[in-house]
C-alpha cells in the first residue's frame, strides 16, 4: 500500500490519502502543486518512476532515519501537529499512515520552531472515489490550469477565475484539480450555479458581501508565530460580519454551503466579532506604540491611564502659562522629543530673565533648554503612564489573539465555506456573462454537442469564431480527425475535454447544448516537448505518456489524443498510430478522439463501425485555399501542408521544388504502396526520386501559362504591360 502525506503551508491543510497500487499514488502525487508538496522523506529512491516525477515536482527531498517513520520515537511530534491522535479510529484503522505522517510532523516540528500549529487544519483522509481522476500534466497540456505565474490570465482557470478573495481563488483551483465523479455532488453544484444565475441581482449581492474578505487562512498562520496585527483581526471581524450577510441572502435557498459550521462554532465566532469590534480601533493610525490601539470603554484601567495622558496637554499648558507670568518671558514654550524628554525652551535674548530654579538641560545655537522639578515629576508621572498604557494595550491585544487561537478550528470553517462559496459563484458569474449552459447527464457512454467553442480563443476573436457539434455514444465511441494545420483539429479536442471537465467540476460549459456521461479518467495527449534532463526525447515522452494512457484508461474514460507517432520516421510512425487506434477502439472502448496526419488511417476507419472520421472544412479554389473551421464527420481530402507553408513565409523556389516533389511522391511510390500492410524497409524520404519527368510541366510553370493567357493585351497600357511581364520575371527569379 502507498500512503501519501502532504501539508501545503499557505493554506495549513495537512492531508493524506492510501492507494493498492502505485499508478494511483503516483497519479494523486501529480496532482500536488510544487509548493504544495511540503518534502519527501526519500523511502523509495529505489523506484525510478517516483523520484522522475518529485524532480518534475521540484520537490524538497530530506533524508530521515529509519527511527523518524517509526511511531515510538515519532508520537511526540505527531501528538503536537495533531493533539489527541491516538484516539482517532479513522487513523487506527489505517496504521500504515503512522508512519509517514510521524516522520512529517517531525519535519514540521523542527523546522518551524513554534508551540503549537492550530492555523494547520486538522488531518483528514481524501476519498478519491468520488473524483474523477485527471493529471497535472494534463490539466497542464490542455491549458486549464497555468504552467507559471505569469501564463495564469492564458489558462482556462485564469479566464474561469471571477472570484473575489484569495480564499476563493485557491478553492477554484481546487475545483478544477478534482473534478467530480458523484452524480448526486454535481447536481448539487449545477442546482447552486442555476440559482445564482437566475437571481442575478442576489449574486451581484454576494460578490459584493465577498469582496472585503480577507484571506483568513493567512491570518491564522500569522496569529500561529505572532505576527499578527490588529489589521488581521478586524479582517477576521469582517469575515464573519460578511459570512453572515452571505447568510442571509443564501442559505434559505443554498443550506448545504452553511452546513460545514456548528451553530455553537458560529455562536462564538458572533462573540469574538462582538470584542473585536469593541475593542480595537479601527482608525488609520492606530498603534500599539502610540497608546491608542484599543477603544475607550472596553477597559476601565486603560481608560484611566489614556485619560491621564490626554490630561496632560492641559496641565502642560497651565504650567507654561505659569512660569511665563513668574520669569516675564512671552515666547517660553514647554516641549518634548524623544531624545531629550520635556524641557522648557527659552530663547538666548532672554537669558537674563531665567528664574533660579530653572536647571540648564542643553544648550542650541539660538536658544536654551531648561527643565524644574515640577517638570521632571511631571515627565516621570508622564512616561509611566505611557508605559503602563502600552503594556496594559498590549496585554489586551494578546488576549484577543490567544480568543482567535481558541477558535482556530471554526475559523478554518468559516475559511472554507467562503472560499466555496466564492468559488462557485464564480462559475455562475463566467457562466453568466458567457452564455455557458447546463450541461445534461446520460448513464450510457455519451457525448452529445452542440455548437461549443473555446472561451479564451473566442475571447480573442469574437464573432469570428465558429462553433463545432460532436456526437458520440455507446455505439460510435471514437473519433479520428484528419485535415490540414491551421484548420482546427486541436481546438475541437480541447473544446471537448473543456467541456467534459467543466461539467464534472459542477460548472456550466461553453456549447449551445451538451449531453455527456461521466468520466472517471480524462486523459490527454497534446503537443510536443523534450525532457532534456532525463535524457528523453520529444518521441519518448510522447510514448511514455500514450503507455500511461494505454495502461489506465477504461471504457468509462474520455482520451484525446493529437498526432501520436509523428516523432519517428513515417513507417514507424504510421504503424504505431494504426496499433493505437485498433487498440483503442477493440480493447479500451474509451470515448476518443484521435487527431492524425496519416490518411492511411482514413480507411481503417471506415472499417470499423465503432468509430467515425472526422474533419475541418476546407475550400479548395486552386491555389486558394480557405479554412471554413466547421467540423465535418468525413475524412480529409488532402493536406495542404504547403500552403501553410506558404503562409508562413518560404520562399517560392523551395514551395515550387516541395511541388514538384509531392507530384512525383503521389504519382509514383504511393500507388505502389499497399495501404493494408508495410515493407520491412525503412521509408526514404525520397524514394525513387531526383528530378521530375522531362515531359512533366510543374505546377509554377502551368500557373505561369495560366497568367499569361488571362492577359488583356489589347486593353493594357505599355506601362501595365512592362510591369507586368517584370512581376513574371520576378516570380521565376523565387
Amino acid at each position: 500500500i502507498y500512503h501519501l502525506v502532504a501539508i501545503d503551508f499557505t493554506t495549513g491543510e495537512f492531508s493524506g490519502s492510501l492507494h493498492k497500487n502505485k499508478e494511483s499514488f503516483l497519479s494523486r502525487l501529480s496532482l500536488y502543486h510544487p509548493k504544495e508538496m511540503i518534502t519527501y522523506m526519500g523511502q523509495w529512491d529505489d523506484d525510478q518512476e517516483l523520484s522522475d516525477l518529485l524532480t518534475h515536482l521540484g520537490t524538497l527531498k530530506t533524508y530521515l532515519g529509519d527511527d523518524y517513520f517509526n511511531e515510538k520515537f515519532t508520537s511526540l511530534y505527531t501528538e503536537k501537529v495533531i493533539p489527541g491522535y491516538d484516539a482517532d479510529k479513522t487513523l487506527k484503522s489505517h496504521q500504515e499512515l503512522l508512519s509517514p505522517i510521524g516522520a512529517l510532523s517531525y519535519y514540521i516540528c523542527s523546522t518551524q520552531q513554534l508551540d503549537s500549529f492550530f492555523h494547520i487544519k486538522p488531518f483528514k483522509l481524501h476519498a478519491l472515489e468520488g473524483e474523477m481522476k485527471v493529471t497535472l500534466s494534463t490539466l497542464r497540456g490542455l491549458e486549464i490550469i497555468p504552467r507559471s505565474r505569469e501564463t495564469y490570465q492564458d489558462s482556462l482557470l485564469g479566464f474561469m477565475d471571477r472570484t473575489q478573495t484569495a480564499l476563493g481563488a485557491r478553492a477554484l483551483r481546487t475545483l478544477f484539480q478534482n473534478p467530480l465523479f458523484n452524480l448526486d455532488a454535481i447536481l448539487e453544484r449545477q442546482e447552486t450555479l442555476e440559482y445564482l444565475i437566475g437571481n442575478i441581482d442576489k449574486l451581484e449581492h454576494v460578490r459584493e458581501a465577498l469582496s472585503p474578505i480577507r484571506d483568513l487562512e493567512r491570518i491564522l498562520a500569522k496569529v500561529s508565530t505572532n505576527k499578527a496585527t490588529a489589521t488581521d483581526l478586524l479582517n477576521i471581524s469582517i469575515a464573519i460580519s460578511s459570512y453572515d450577510e452571505l447568510k442571509g441572502l443564501l442559505r434559505k435557498n443554498l443550506p448545504h454551503h452553511f452546513s460545514s459550521l456548528k451553530k455553537s462554532s458560529l455562536t462564538k465566532l458572533e462573540e469574538l466579532k462582538t470584542v473585536i469590534k469593541a475593542t480595537i480601533n479601527d482608525e488609520i493610525g492606530a498603534s500599539l506604540d502610540k497608546g491608542n490601539l484599543i477603544n475607550s470603554g472596553c477597559n476601565k484601567k486603560r481608560d484611566k491611564l489614556s485619560s491621564l495622558r490626554e490630561n496632560a496637554s492641559g496641565e502642560l499648558k497651565e504650567l507654561e502659562e505659569a512660569y511665563r507670568h513668574e520669569s516675564g518671558i512671552p515666547k517660553l514654550r514647554i516641549k518634548s522629543n524623544n531624545v531629550a524628554g520635556y524641557f522648557i525652551e527659552i530663547s538666548k535674548s532672554h537669558s537674563d530673565k531665567v528664574p533660579a530654579e530653572f536647571n540648564r538641560k542643553q544648550t542650541l545655537v539660538n536658544s536654551e533648554r531648561y527643565t524644574t522639578p515640577k517638570l521632571s515629576d511631571f515627565e516621570k508621572e508622564m512616561v509611566a503612564a505611557q508605559d503602563k498604557l502600552e503594556k496594559l494595550e498590549r496585554e489586551i491585544f494578546k488576549n484577543i489573539l490567544s480568543d482567535v487561537a481558541k477558535l482556530a478550528s471554526p475559523i478554518h470553517d468559516l475559511a472554507f465555506a467562503i472560499g466555496r462559496i466564492d468559488a462557485l459563484q464564480s462559475l455562475a458569474w463566467i457562466s453568466f456573462q458567457e452564455d455557458f449552459v447546463k450541461p445534461s447527464f446520460s448513464k450510457t457512454k455519451n457525448l452529445e454537442l452542440s455548437g461549443i467553442w473555446h472561451p479564451i480563443i473566442k475571447k480573442s476573436i469574437k464573432d469570428q469564431f465558429i462553433t463545432h457539434d460532436l456526437t458520440l455514444d455507446q455505439k460510435v465511441f471514437f473519433g479520428l480527425i484528419t485535415g490540414p494545420n491551421m484548420a482546427g483539429k486541436t481546438t475541437v479536442m480541447r473544446e471537448v475535454a473543456i467541456v467534459q471537465l467543466l461539467a464534472q467540476v459542477g460548472c456550466f460549459v461553453p456549447a449551445k447544448a451538451a449531453s455527456i456521461s461521466l468520466c472517471d479518467f480524462l486523459f490527454s495527449r497534446l503537443g510536443a516537448s523534450d525532457d532534456i534532463l532525463k535524457g528523453q526525447s520529444t518521441f519518448m515522452v510522447e510514448m511514455a505518456e500514450t503507455a500511461e494512457i494505454v495502461r489506465h484508461a477504461t471504457d468509462k474514460s474520455l482520451i484525446i489524443l493529437d498526432e501520436v507517432g509523428r516523432g519517428t520516421s513515417t513507417y514507424d510512425g504510421l504503424s504505431i498510430a494504426w496499433a493505437l487506434v485498433e487498440h483503442l477502439i477493440n480493447n479500451t472502448k474509451a470515448l476518443g478522439l484521435f487527431a492524425t496526419h496519416y490518411h492511411e488511417l482514413i480507411d481503417v476507419i471506415n472499417g470499423m463501425p465503432e468509430a467515425k472520421n472526422l474533419t475541418v472544412e476546407t475550400q479548395n479554389n486552386g491555389d486558394d485555399i480557405k479554412f471554413l473551421y466547421r467540423l465535418i464527420e468525413e475524412g480529409a481530402s488532402q493536406s495542404f501542408g504547403i500552403y501553410v507553408a506558404k503562409l508562413a513565409g518560404l520562399p517560392n523556389s523551395l514551395l515550387h521544388r516541395s511541388q514538384e516533389i509531392l507530384t512525383s511522391l503521389e504519382s509514383g511510390d504511393s500507388k505502389s504502396q499497399s495501404h493494408q500492410s508495410f515493407s520491412n524497409e525503412q521509408l526514404s524520404f525520397f524514394p525513387e526520386v531526383v528530378v521530375p519527368e522531362k515531359n512533366e510541366v510543374p505546377s509554377y510553370l502551368k500557373n505561369l501559362e495560366s497568367e499569361i493567357q488571362k492577359l488583356d493585351l489589347n486593353n493594357m497600357t505599355p506601362i501595365e504591360s512592362m510591369h507586368k511581364l517584370l512581376n513574371l520575371q520576378e516570380d521565376l527569379k523565387q
